[in-house]
């Protein structure tokens, strides 16, 4: 009798979302920087990667940080630098 052990395997990847894309990722760490390459085309250095925490402020994620990956995580992006109230006096 031959018997596999296949079916029973956990499954190596992980569903996480960035922007409201869904990406399968192989394993459960990845760095910032690994996470900011996954969309195509990649994060842009502008651009600052948070990680959504429920029920508590979102944490920001650097590109050297070693991130525990779980299904369903979601992270967002967003500019760097905001001005709030900047006007742009050129276009006046």
């Amino acid at each position: 009798m031959n018997t596999t052990h296949e079916a029973h395997k956990p499954d190596k990847h992980t569903n996480i979302q960035i922007d409201r894309v869904h990406y399968k990722v192989d394993g459960n760490q990845l760095t910032g920087q690994q996470l900011r390459d996954l969309p195509s085309p990649a994060i842009t250095p502008d651009r600052d990667l948070f990680l959504v925490v429920p029920g508590a402020q979102d944490r920001k994620i650097t590109a050297d940080e070693m991130v525990e990956l779980h299904n369903g995580m979601r992270f967002f992006t967003a500019p760097g630098h905001i001005n709030p109230g900047f006007r742009n006096q050129a276009t006046f």
